[in-house]
């Protein structure tokens, strides 16, 4: 692998979850952000447009299920292969049905990570894919590695250990991120989700039960690092 950084493009229409990668990716020494963007026309608009620093990403992080359509982010796959030749693509998601997998791979994925692994993890699962490798989290491994056809012509890498899965509630999540990402005040956030402080101040403390988190650093790293135990 080259010293410089892996280049990562991160596609995803939720601003948390993209925020989340973004820290994830900027983190990491051997993974750099190449840009974000909400879908794959943003995507393909930002190949085409790619200003200053590397012409092209290494390495696109697409969420599979994107707001054009359920079957966005699979489809789209082929788009961004188009618009960037030689480019990989690893999807990311919360939910990975066997249908939904299996559609990625044969549209011709690199890999099928949970969105909530380890920021290491996350970053191990680009290197591999830069490398040519097929990488998959180690949970979806364990259903399908013997029922996607062909796959043993890949070198298969299954990241280490289990997703860390955090019971949040999506109105805790959306606080969450933009408390312990975005940096906003427990007033920004009840002015920009239209909610009260009380309740802002609710779901921020009902969180860091959830996450056995004492602050806001240390629900930080559990939010970003997958760090919960």
């Amino acid at each position: 692998m080259s010293d410089s950084p892996i280049q990562v493009l991160i596609v995803d229409d939720d601003y948390y979850a993209r925020e989340a990668l973004r820290a994830l990716v900027a983190r990491d020494t051997r993974t750099r952000v190449w840009s974000v963007t909400d879908s794959v026309p943003a995507a393909i608009d930002a190949l085409a447009n790619p200003g200053d620093g590397p012409a092209v990403p290494d390495v696109v992080l697409l969420d599979v299920r994107l707001a054009e359509g359920e079957r966005a982010g699979i489809e789209g796959i082929s788009a961004l292969r188009r618009a960037a030749a030689g480019i990989r693509v690893l999807i990311t998601s919360v939910s990975a049905d066997d249908d939904t997998v299996l559609a990625a791979v044969r549209a011709g994925a690199d890999g099928y990570v949970w969105k909530n692994e380890t920021a290491e993890r996350i970053a191990t699962g680009v290197v591999h894919v830069s490398e040519g490798r097929f990488v998959l989290s180690r949970t979806i491994a364990d259903r399908l590695l013997g029922t996607i056809a062909g796959l043993g012509t890949y070198a298969t890498e299954v990241l280490a250990g289990q997703s860390n899965y955090i019971e949040l509630t999506e109105n805790m999540r959306k606080t969450l991120y933009l408390f312990c990402v975005a940096g906003l005040s427990a007033k920004e956030i009840a002015a920009e989700l239209q909610v009260s402080v009380n309740t802002v101040n609710a779901r921020i403390k009902a969180a860091y039960a959830a996450l056995g988190a004492n602050n806001r650093s240390e629900a930080f790293k559990r939010l970003v690092e997958g760090a919960a135990s």
